[in-house]
Parts: C-alpha cells; sequence; structure tokens
C-alpha cells in the first residue's frame, strides 16, 4: 500500500511557493512607488528651486534698472523742494555741464513748463536786443526792427522744431526715441536757448564779432556732455552727438539764411 501525502501539504506547499515568487514582485512595486514618490519629490523641488532662481534673477533686474535710476530719482528731502527754475538750470549748465544735465534730468520738469519759463525767454530776448541797431545801423526804422524781431523769434522757434522732425528721422534707431521724451526736447530747446542768448550778446557788442563768432563752440561742447549724461546708447553716442551738433547748429542759421535771403527781398526790404 503506498503512502500517499496529504493533499493540503500540497496546498501548502504551492501557496508557500507562490507567496516566495509573489514576494519579490511586491517589493518591486514598493520600491517603483517610492521612486515615483522620490522623483515627484524631486521634480518639485527642483522646480520650486527654479523658480525661486528665476525670481531672484528678475529682482536682481530690477535692481539693476533701479540703481541706474537712482541719479534720475530724488530723495525724499528733494521732493519736498520747490522745482528749480529752467533758466537757472540752463546758467548751471552752461557753467557746469555734467552736474547741470544731471540736475535737468533729476528735476523732471514738463516740456511745456521748460519752454515758458527757459526756452521762450532766452529767444525773445536774441529777438528784442535787434534793437541795437538803431544805434549803429544808418536809416534803421522802427518797421526795420519789428521785421528784425520777428524773423530773429521765427529762426530759433523753427530751428527747435526742425531738429526734432529731423532728429527723429536721421538719428540712429536707438537715438530717435530721444525725440519723443521731455529730455530729449529740453535737451534741444537748451542748446538752442544758448544759442539765442550767443546771439544777443553778439548783437549787442558787435564789435566783438571776431572773437564773439566763436561762442556756438560751447553750445558743441553742451552737446557731447549731455549726450552722455541722457544716456543714449553706448554704440550710438559718438554718431548721435554729431547729428545733435549738425541740426541744433545747422538748424538756425539755415532758417536764418532762408527768412534774410529769400523772405526779406519779397518784402521789398
Amino acid at each position: 500500500m503506498k503512502y500517499e501525502s496529504p493533499k493540503y501539504n500540497k496546498y501548502n506547499q504551492q501557496e508557500a511557493s507562490n507567496e516566495d515568487e509573489d514576494a519579490p514582485l511586491y517589493s518591486i512595486e514598493d520600491d517603483d512607488s517610492e521612486n515615483e514618490e522620490n522623483i515627484r519629490d524631486s521634480s518639485e523641488k527642483s522646480g520650486k528651486e527654479d523658480l525661486s532662481e528665476a525670481e531672484y534673477e528678475l529682482e536682481d533686474d530690477m535692481e539693476e534698472e533701479d540703481s541706474e535710476d537712482d541719479e534720475s530719482e530724488e530723495s525724499p528731502s528733494e521732493e519736498q523742494k520747490p522745482t528749480p527754475s529752467p533758466l537757472k538750470l540752463m546758467f548751471k549748465t552752461m557753467l557746469t555741464p555734467v552736474e547741470g544735465w544731471k540736475a535737468l534730468k533729476r528735476a523732471r520738469i514738463s516740456t511745456d513748463s521748460f519752454a515758458s519759463g527757459c526756452f521762450l525767454p532766452c529767444v525773445s530776448i536774441a529777438a528784442l536786443v535787434e534793437f541795437i541797431k538803431i544805434f549803429y545801423e544808418a536809416n534803421y526804422s522802427i518797421g526795420d526792427w519789428l521785421l528784425d524781431t520777428v524773423s530773429t523769434f521765427l529762426i530759433f522757434f523753427f530751428g527747435y522744431f526742425s531738429v526734432i522732425l529731423l532728429g527723429a528721422l536721421i538719428l540712429p534707431k536707438k537715438a530717435r526715441i530721444l525725440m519723443t521724451k521731455d529730455i530729449g526736447k529740453q535737451f534741444v530747446m537748451l542748446n538752442i536757448s544758448t544759442l539765442a542768448l550767443f546771439w544777443a550778446i553778439i548783437e549787442l557788442v558787435p564789435m566783438l564779432d571776431p572773437v564773439l563768432v566763436f561762442l556756438p563752440l560751447w553750445t558743441i561742447y553742451l552737446i557731447y556732455k549731455g549726450v552722455r549724461v541722457i544716456r543714449v546708447p553706448s554704440d550710438v553716442e559718438n554718431s548721435t552727438t554729431g547729428y545733435m551738433c549738425l541740426l541744433i547748429i545747422g538748424m538756425p542759421f539755415l532758417w536764418n539764411w532762408l527768412i534774410k535771403e529769400i523772405l526779406y527781398p519779397m518784402t521789398g526790404i
């Protein structure tokens, strides 16, 4: 009689073997889930780190921009001070160009205020001093003086708008936006105002014409310094300086020629 092992032992052995075979699978799945969680955690951490780094970089860029604009911003004590006179700013710029241009930039004066406080008075002075011709020119009448006064005013008035218009067309592309900003318009006004004052001085002291005729060279120096203070891109500084000198010095002389050589003969004078 053969001895047969109990069936329950077979079942137990099979279950044990099945458990042995299944055990590694469970451990693999557990490991996979743990790895996935670790990957998620690491990805989330890396994402947070990347986001924080991007935020830091953005903050650094903003800090750099703020630091660049510090020179043009007023301190709290300066904000309480009254706005400086445009005429004072012009004379300060003529005496100390760099400090004067910086002061104009910090003042944040509107273009209309600068025009009414500096540009128009200087141009008016240049026009009114034409009366001095009554004392050293024969047959110089009041009508002649009125005509010269109007023409001198128009020379500088049209000269300003011509510089703004042509500057927006012929300046380097990176510098053309300057002609649309207040600081750019005031830059042109201030330099033309100095030309108007030099014109008035030459008219008042005509015997010194051979010397005073070189006064506009100081305006060229102001343009040179001003272009660097108002932060024109460094790669177009020299070309912008050249064009601005050509326009600011040349346009009033061009209008002077057009008015006196073309319009005056038409009036019979």
